[in-house]
């Protein structure tokens, strides 16, 4: 992964030498609001699925996802101060992450610039991933957030490829099951006329 972003080889080494490689399966939880963050992870297959949830209520709000070659904006912020994590984590399908330190991900902060330009280019992509969230629970119907997710997990023939229950999608949406299950029929008599 490191090597296709234009890393210089002495970083690669030092990464490859000083960070470790694990799978996860699918649902896998990875962090929980509270973890201490003592490593960064950097997805090189699958993804993760960000959130937050209410302790009260069992509402969770997907915050975005963490693809392969990106690392999650929450658990950068955490760690640079070894600070908790104020959002949880679970693999979205099979994973295999690579986990650095703290102290290296510091450390070649001030040795290589070009690994400050790979931290920046992420900071840069999770905010407006989060500016998107923001602006979607705040300002856009349920119905039209609903489509546009349908659409973002449907194939280029329209074929939607989701395998999710209606509790789920309505933790990825921000709101209950309920009114999914009920926004869901409404776009069916819709697709139906």
């Amino acid at each position: 992964m490191f090597e296709s972003i234009g890393l210089p080889e002495a970083l690669i080494k030092e990464i490859n030498e000083n960070s470790q490689k694990q799978k996860f399966a699918k649902n896998t939880p990875l962090i929980t609001n509270g973890d201490l963050m003592a490593q960064i992870p950097f997805v090189l297959n699958g993804s993760i699925r960000v959130f937050i949830e209410n302790d009260e209520t069992g509402k969770e709000v997907l915050l975005y996802y963490v693809d392969k070659g990106e690392t999650c904006l929450m658990s950068m912020i955490a760690s640079f101060k070894d600070k908790i994590s104020k959002v949880s984590a679970t693999t979205e399908s099979d994973s295999e992450l690579v986990f650095i330190s703290n102290e290296k991900v510091r450390e070649w902060q001030v040795k290589f610039p070009e690994w400050n330009n790979l931290i920046i280019d992420l900071f840069v992509n999770r905010y407006d991933d989060l500016l998107n969230t923001i602006e979607e629970l705040s300002f856009k119907k349920i119905d039209a957030r609903l489509k546009a997710y349908l659409k973002k997990h449907s194939s280029n023939s329209g074929e939607i490829n989701l395998s999710k229950t209606h509790k789920q999608i309505a933790n990825d949406l921000g709101t209950s099951r309920e009114v999914i299950s009920r926004t869901l029929k409404k776009i069916e008599v819709e697709i139906g006329k």
